[in-house]
């Protein structure tokens, strides 16, 4: 039986990890060639969260 609560869990995990993929690359990387360092910490940190609810609300729903 699918537990909603989990389910939800399980959707901002998802669209949470694609926007924090999306900033990642929209703010760590402003120009060819040049990476900023703290803005993928940050996003990159947001991912790896992100992802972990994701995976969390679907074995756990």
């Amino acid at each position: 039986m699918l537990h909603d609560g989990w389910a939800v869990v399980c959707q901002v995990g998802l669209w949470g990890w694609i926007a924090s993929t999306i900033g990642l690359i929209v703010n760590a990387f402003p120009r060819r060639g040049i990476m900023d360092g703290a803005a993928a910490g940050r996003w990159g940190g947001g991912m790896a969260v992100f992802f972990a609810l994701w995976i969390a609300g679907m074995v756990l729903a």
